[in-house]
């Protein structure tokens, strides 16, 4: 009776926790679906998950976290987002497990993606594949991040790119059972040979994917299909497929709740009813979309709509209002630009210097077993001396054995020692290409932003022009004319000119400063000067020429004689001064600079300080970067610091450094040669 009782115990046990398992499964499998269709519903279910403490495993725990990270991202809590996703790091750290880690960098590039940053998304996908490279049983984890990397390489137009990175993603993925990998990187795919226009290939992917979701039941993955199936239409003229396409996204989308994926979808479907000459349509949705957007405090998809309605405007010859969206796109188009400034493409180099810091511990630590062995191998020694007779027979058999025991095993890890060293060069050559290839990105996009605005503008201005000057025509030949319309004229006309006079100027300027972000070698002549007084001369004629915000220089230091570029230094010179006064004696009282020439150890150190407001530490690495400022919006472009930079580097064969010195100004640090090689 006894042992009844206790095997009736049993079961209830192990039934009751059967029961709680399949409740807890149940309630993840419930969150997992409510992330996308309802991520308010979603975060509340989490809430009401930890509030019960129930027991969960680290896995769990991770998939917690990540559901509700991609919830608060869809609701555009990306602040949010990104703070939460830290805890993972903190797990991923007390476990030290690769598949965490990986989860932490994939996820971060989803927010960063939702946050239309794309060049960090990038970035953060590029670290996800680093941590499961080269091992084998994480190759479905090499072929997401890889398949993440070339869409990342689609949105910023490197298409070719974009198809070397998902050709090597698919090889995995299709001998594998996932269904729902294996239809996205065909989806991706035919969107990335959409990109280089063949049409053919791209069809063949793009339908392969879309039967694999379709019979699937893999509702809303479909909708990402029928978006690039509507594009491929689109590009092919077939307006009616296009058309098709793109609604059959949008309702899925709308279904969903997925209104950043229906604000893309209607975007391009007003690309199509322009294209097929139904503008009322066109119109109808574009204002949908402005409304959306700006409830959703969307910028890039509110840029976009502006742009499409200033388009359908114009082609209607209606110039006014054309001129009014134009203001308001620029506006927007704006935002979204400084927005984007903030990112930090500099982290391949960091990542290259951690790389090398670790393998100078690494030699430090195998130089150290080294030695331990050496000093092992004397204290043998001196045992042997120490012993007569047979002892010390066998002590020295022992010692022998033991030397070469030694020898075996510093043989071993000078071996292990280089080929660490080669992996880790070679992974160092990868990063620093990486993050060339970013960098290339970023210096493109932000000179395409800065050129496309005006340009747009001086457009709709010389639009609005003509559609005036007909309008005065045909009052003239009516002989209807009165003050009053001349004088509507004149007005319209001349604000006309100012704003398309205004943006081309600023064309031209842009353009003009482009060109000096590099070092022009041929214009500039070496010969020899003495340094103290041709840099007292340049800077006592800037003074001269500066109206009002006149510093106190300060010039000190030793008399050196150099062979180099003199009006290259006067260049950087120039820089740094207009530096200091544009940004940072805005609230300085009595600004002064100090500039310091020192000759040290066969080079030329000059030191060039201000006491302006100073420079955030954590910026500190990115003020040479091309286009970075923190005055963004005003007539600073943020070349300036970069022209300094290939003017020392490049041209000069020197050196220079940004110390900052927070609220006691800026510093930098400048190493010349004495004697310039060409």
């Amino acid at each position: 009776m006894q042992t009844l009782l206790m095997l009736s115990l049993f079961f209830l046990v192990s039934f009751s926790w059967a029961s709680t398992e399949k409740t807890l499964l149940e309630k993840l499998a419930s969150i997992e679906s409510l992330v996308v269709a309802d991520p308010e519903q979603a975060l509340r279910a989490i809430e009401q998950l930890n509030k019960s403490k129930v027991q969960l495993t680290a896995v769990q725990r991770v998939k917690i976290i990540r559901h509700k990270v991609v919830a608060n991202t869809y609701l555009n809590h990306h602040a949010l987002a990104l703070e939460t996703i830290e805890e993972v790091k903190e797990i991923a750290n007390l476990a030290g497990d690769k598949v965490f880690f990986w989860h932490y960098y994939n996820t971060k590039a989803i927010v960063y993606w939702h946050m239309d940053n794309i060049e960090e998304s990038l970035n953060a996908n590029l670290k996800a594949y680093g941590v499961v490279k080269s091992i084998t049983e994480f190759r479905n984890f090499q072929a997401i991040s890889q398949g993440n990397v070339g869409y990342a390489f689609i949105k910023l137009g490197f298409f070719k790119q974009a198809v070397s990175y998902l050709e090597s993603a698919l090889a995995i993925v299709i001998t594998n059972d996932n269904i729902t990998i294996l239809a996205s990187t065909y989806n991706n795919l035919g969107e990335a040979y959409l990109g280089v226009k063949n049409y053919q290939k791209s069809a063949e992917l793009l339908e392969k994917s879309l039967a694999i979701r379709l019979d699937h039941q893999l509702t809303f993955h479909s909708s990402f299909s029928y978006q690039n199936l509507g594009l491929l239409y689109f590009q092919q003229q077939q307006y009616q497929k296009a058309e098709a396409a793109l609604n059959k996204a949008i309702a899925i989308r709308e279904q969903a709740g997925f209104v950043k994926g229906i604000l893309v979808s209607k975007l391009a479907l007003v690309k199509v009813y322009i294209a097929s000459n139904k503008p009322v349509l066109a119109e109808q949705v574009i204002a949908a979309v402005i409304v959306v957007a700006i409830a959703q405090n969307n910028n890039s998809s509110l840029s976009k709509a502006y742009n499409l309605q200033r388009q359908i405007y114009a082609s209607k010859a209606d110039y006014h209002r054309a001129y009014q969206v134009s203001l308001l796109y620029q506006q927007t188009l704006e935002q979204v630009v400084s927005r984007k400034t903030s990112a930090k493409l500099a982290s391949y180099l960091n990542t290259s210097e951690a790389i090398s810091k670790d393998l100078n511990i690494l030699t430090l630590e195998k130089n150290a077993e080294i030695k331990a062995l050496q000093v092992n191998s004397e204290r043998q020694k001196t045992k042997i001396m120490l012993i007569s007779g047979l002892g010390m027979v066998i002590i020295l058999v022992v010692f022998l054995g033991t030397v070469q025991k030694s020898k075996r095993v510093i043989a071993k890890s000078n071996a292990e020692l280089s080929l660490t060293l080669t992996e880790l060069q070679q992974t160092q050559e990868k990063l620093i290409k990486s993050g060339k290839m970013s960098a290339l990105t970023t210096l493109v996009s932000r000179m395409a932003h800065q050129v496309n605005t005006p340009l747009g503008i001086a457009v709709t201005g010389v639009s609005h022009i003509h559609e005036r000057v007909a309008c005065f025509g045909r009052l003239v030949a009516g002989e209807g004319l009165k003050k009053s319309d001349i004088d509507s004229f004149m007005t319209d006309l001349s604000k006309g000119c100012e704003l398309s006079s205004n943006s081309m100027s600023k064309v031209a300027g842009l353009i003009s400063q482009f060109k000096m972000i590099s070092a022009n070698l041929e214009a500039e002549t070496l010969q020899e000067f003495e340094i103290f007084d041709h840099i007292s001369k340049h800077t006592d004629l800037i003074l001269i020429l500066l109206k009002q915000d006149k510093p106190v220089i300060n010039i000190s230091g030793s008399k050196v004689q150099m062979q180099g570029y003199p009006e290259a230094l006067n260049k950087v010179f120039s820089q740094l001064i207009a530096n200091s006064i544009d940004h940072a004696f805005a609230q300085t009282l009595n600004p002064e600079i100090e500039i310091d020439i020192a000759k040290v150890n066969g080079h030329i150190e000059i030191t060039y300080q201000d006491n302006g407001k100073g420079i955030d530490s954590a910026i500190v690495n990115d003020v040479f970067e091309p286009f970075y400022t923190t005055n963004m919006g005003n007539k600073n472009l943020g070349i300036g610091l970069s022209i300094v930079y290939n003017l020392v580097v490049q041209l000069m064969r020197g050196n220079i450094q940004c110390i900052p010195k927070q609220g006691k100004g800026i510093m930098f640090c400048i190493t010349l040669p004495l004697s310039v090689k060409p």
